[in-house]
């Protein structure tokens, strides 16, 4: 059992009051809109990875001296040509570059892959955790509304 489940085991739930669990709830969807956010990021990051490994797969076929445009923003090219389709550039991150041949490429696309999916899958399983723990919380809330209506009914009966 994971140190988050055994923490939100431990919040015995019918000891709070009903504001405590409003406010652990709203902390609770905040946390996973978070982690949405950052799934979303990681499906983002897994697209660039995927279309990479495309490429490097066309570059692989295109004959050398080849004329291209180079992008230099989103939206602004400059006229280039491609004296070696099978040495590429790789972004390993914080501004290091690393030439290597297309398989090499490709093989670093796979392993970023594979760990944007471990990440994903993890993260995944966090956000299941809290929206259980969210249902509870939910049905909790609803105890707590109802015995809250039923002593009203009792005062009322009292009254007549």
């Amino acid at each position: 059992m994971s140190q988050q489940q055994e923490e939100q085991k431990a919040i015995p739930l019918d000891k709070l009051t009903p504001q405590q669990l409003l406010q652990i709830k709203k902390q609770i969807e905040e946390e996973v809109q978070q982690l949405t956010q950052s799934l979303s990021q990681f499906r983002i990051a897994n697209s660039k990875y995927e279309e990479s490994k495309i490429i490097l797969k066309k570059l692989d076929q295109t004959p050398k001296d080849n004329d291209l445009l180079v992008p230099i923003t989103a939206s602004l090219y400059v006229p280039g040509r491609l004296i070696n389709p099978q040495s590429v550039m790789i972004d390993y991150g914080t501004g290091y570059f690393v030439e290597r041949n297309t398989e090499q490429g490709s093989q670093f696309c796979d392993r970023k892959l594979q760990l944007l999916k471990e990440s994903q899958d993890k993260l995944t399983n966090i956000i299941n955790q809290k929206k259980q723990f969210m249902d509870k919380l939910n049905i909790e809330l609803q105890k707590r509304v109802m015995q809250v209506q039923q002593i009203q009914q009792q005062m009322q009966q009292q009254k007549k």
